[in-house]
C-alpha cells in the first residue's frame, strides 16, 4: 500500500528555499518610475552641527558701467559661494564656473552661470533671493550618479536580492528627457548584470529597470 509522500517526514527531504545567488539571477524588475537625482538647493546651508546657517550670499555693489570688463566684486564672490555649495551637495567640486560680468544685485534677479567638473559643461541657474544678495540655485539635465549608484543598490536588496555594487560610469552625466545608458550592477560572486536608465525630465525623473 502506497503511502503519501511528506516534506517534514518523508526521507528525501527537499529543500524549499531559494539561494541568493539564484534570487540574484532571476530577479527581473523595473525597480523604480520616477527618482529625483538633479542637484539643487533652494534651503539654507547646513554647518556640521546640524544647524542652519544662512542662505549664500553675496556682498551688494553698485552695478558697473557696461563698458566695464573685468568681473565685479558680486561676481567673483557669487562664483566663489556657488562653487562651495555645489561641491558640498553633490560632493563633486567644479573645475570652473563663468557668471555674468556684472549684474544688478536685487530679488527676482535671475541669469545662467556655465560651470565645467568631470570634463562636462551644464548650466546652473541662480535667483537672487533679497537685496542683501541671497541666492538660490539649481541645475537641469544633471545627473548625480553616486545617488543614482545607492539607489539601485538598495532597492536591489530590498527586493530580495544580494548586495550588489553598482558602477554608472563617473560621479556626473548631462543627460536630457528621452537619453538612456546602462549601469554595471555587480553581485559578490562577481556575477554582472545591467540596469538601464532613461531620463525622463530635466528635474533627474528617471525609470530604470534591471536586466
Amino acid at each position: 500500500m502506497s503511502q503519501p509522500y511528506s516534506l517534514e517526514t518523508g526521507s528525501r527531504s527537499t529543500s524549499l528555499r531559494v539561494s541568493s545567488r539564484q534570487q540574484w539571477l532571476h530577479l527581473s524588475v523595473v525597480l523604480s518610475a520616477v527618482v529625483l537625482l538633479a542637484s539643487c538647493t533652494n534651503q539654507p546651508q547646513t554647518t556640521g552641527n546640524g544647524n542652519a546657517s544662512p542662505t549664500p550670499s553675496i556682498t551688494p555693489t553698485l552695478t558697473p558701467s557696461p563698458e566695464a570688463t573685468s568681473k565685479s566684486q558680486a561676481t567673483k564672490d557669487l562664483e566663489n559661494r556657488l562653487s562651495r555649495a555645489f561641491t558640498a551637495t553633490t560632493k563633486v567640486p567644479l573645475d570652473s564656473v563663468d557668471c555674468p560680468a556684472q549684474f544688478d544685485v536685487k530679488a527676482g534677479n535671475r541669469f545662467n552661470c556655465q560651470a565645467m567638473s568631470e570634463g562636462q559643461s551644464f548650466a546652473i541657474g541662480v535667483e537672487l533671493t533679497n537685496p542683501d544678495g541671497q541666492f538660490q540655485w539649481n541645475t537641469k539635465s544633471l545627473l548625480v550618479l553616486s545617488k543614482l549608484e545607492q539607489f539601485i543598490q538598495s532597492r536591489i536588496r530590498e527586493k530580495g536580492g544580494p548586495d550588489v555594487t553598482a558602477n554608472c560610469g563617473g560621479r556626473l552625466r548631462v543627460a536630457q528627457p528621452g537619453d538612456t545608458f546602462e549601469c554595471k550592477v555587480t553581485g559578490a560572486q562577481a556575477q554582472s548584470r545591467s540596469a538601464q536608465v532613461k531620463v525622463k525630465d530635466e528635474q533627474g525623473s528617471v525609470d530604470i529597470s534591471l536586466r
